[in-house]
């Protein structure tokens, strides 16, 4: 029974995660607010040691693949990490609005 019990705690531990805002900023929003794009990237690493930025690359390639012809404004960005038992997960969240020029 002990057995059992500390098996499942540990099991109930390793399936939680504690999540953590790092930062969030915006740009001016724009007065036509028609076309909203979104996208986001994220990066898995252990004991969170990073060793690149690149996935947030990602997210900006996103944005510019939904709005090729037009300008990207009213920029709104989220950083989070989630935070397993010895992984960690690095988001990055971005929403603009894509108006023709």
């Amino acid at each position: 029974m002990l057995k059992n019990t500390l098996l499942l705690s540990v099991l109930a531990l390793s399936l939680t995660g504690c999540v953590g805002l790092n930062t969030v900023s915006m740009t001016q929003v724009p007065a036509k607010r028609d076309n909203i794009i979104t996208t986001k990237a994220a990066s898995w690493n252990l004991l969170g040691i990073n060793f690149s930025n690149a996935f947030v690359d990602e997210a900006i390639d996103g944005l510019k693949s939904q709005c090729p012809t037009g300008k990207i404004e009213g920029v709104y960005t989220k950083h989070q990490t989630t935070g397993y038992v010895l992984m960690f997960k690095r988001e990055v969240f971005v929403s603009a609005y894509c108006n023709e020029v």
